[in-house]
């Protein structure tokens, strides 16, 4: 950046640099000392002074500190927006579209334009050169985008972001917003550590100030969004062409490997065939189950003499009126607690 001094910054023969603005080589100005902030778009021309993918680039000044206040900090900041192809990884969690960009191609061929030449078609007609522009990418088709889509973005963003700047001095601040300059703003301005009486020539301007002091990278951060919020309108463009690419799904698949159940069928087949023998072999000796009755636990604690009582006995009820008409007593010796008569 340098001085820049208009007609009226002079004092006879000297420039008073007191009143005087800043300069980029790109053209764009701070007019004077008043001036704290700019934007100055800057389009393609036709003789090919840039990529001819670019559709602006915006070029930000300002003399004002983020950091430290009434300090003068001359800056500029020049961003472009341009034609890009994107590639794109998506997945849906839990029903929530995810993106991921894993891939961006730009287009940053120079094309000269100015001079287009007049090609006939199969029909005899005439038509001038049109020069759209072409993005390509390897193992993919070739993107285009017309001339005419371009230049009418062009159109729209040169009205959006006319060139205006933020004026703190009372005069400009006391200005009235006429009909001729509707978008206009006066604020009385605090934000960030900057603050006073400020004139804005549209409110694009105010956003890309008041970010500029909200955040540390808050004109970066801006110029994302905007980028971002035109590619999801390309996308969703009435007319728009879907692009072909591939799908992916995760599927779940479960392989059973059938040599682990030869265990568990062993120990069951095994489990099955030891409580067949001991049906089979109870219906032959002809036992009745002493499983529901408590006399077979008492019984293990009879001494010999009683249980010699019992034996012969061929039913349960046999066992039954035996044991009702027996009176027993807790007896201890060296062998234990039996139960005697």
């Amino acid at each position: 950046m340098e001085r820049y001094c208009g007609p009226g910054d002079t004092d006879g023969e000297h420039w008073n640099l007191k009143s005087c603005g800043w300069k980029v080589p790109q053209g764009a100005v701070l007019n004077s000392s008043t001036d704290v902030f700019s934007m100055t778009p800057i389009f393609p021309s036709s003789q090919g002074d840039m990529p001819y993918a670019t559709i602006m680039k915006l070029v930000l000044m300002g003399t004002e500190s983020q950091t430290v206040a009434n300090a003068l900090n001359p800056w500029a900041l020049q961003c472009s927006l341009s034609f890009c192809v994107q590639t794109l990884s998506s997945t849906v969690v839990n029903g929530s579209l995810i993106e991921d960009l894993t891939n961006v191609v730009y287009n940053s061929t120079i094309v000269d334009m100015s001079s287009s030449e007049i090609v006939s078609d199969s029909n005899g007609t005439s038509n001038p050169t049109e020069y759209p522009v072409y993005i390509s990418i390897p193992s993919s088709p070739t993107y285009q985008i017309s001339m005419g889509a371009k230049l009418a973005l062009v159109g729209w963003f040169s009205t959006l972001f006319r060139a205006g700047s933020a004026t703190r001095s009372a005069s400009s601040f006391n200005r009235t917003v006429s009909s001729t300059n509707s978008d206009a703003v006066a604020v009385n301005l605090t934000v960030g550590i900057s603050s006073g009486e400020t004139f804005f020539d549209t409110d694009i301007v105010t956003a890309f100030y008041w970010n500029y002091y909200q955040y540390p990278l808050g004109i970066p951060l801006l110029l994302s969004d905007l980028a971002t919020s035109m590619t999801v309108a390309f996308r969703s463009f009435t007319g728009a062409k879907g692009v072909a690419g591939m799908a992916e799904n995760v599927e779940t698949y479960v392989h059973v490997r059938w040599v682990f159940l030869a265990l568990p069928l062993v120990v069951v087949g095994s489990a099955v065939l030891f409580l067949g023998c001991v049906v089979w072999r109870t219906k032959v000796v002809d036992c009745e189950g002493w499983k529901g009755s408590a006399l077979a636990v008492l019984r293990c604690g009879l001494d010999t003499e009683i249980r010699r009582s019992f034996l012969g006995m061929g039913d349960m009820n046999s066992v039954r009126k035996v044991a009702r008409e027996v009176r027993v007593r807790l007896d201890e010796d060296e062998n234990g607690i039996w139960l005697r008569e």
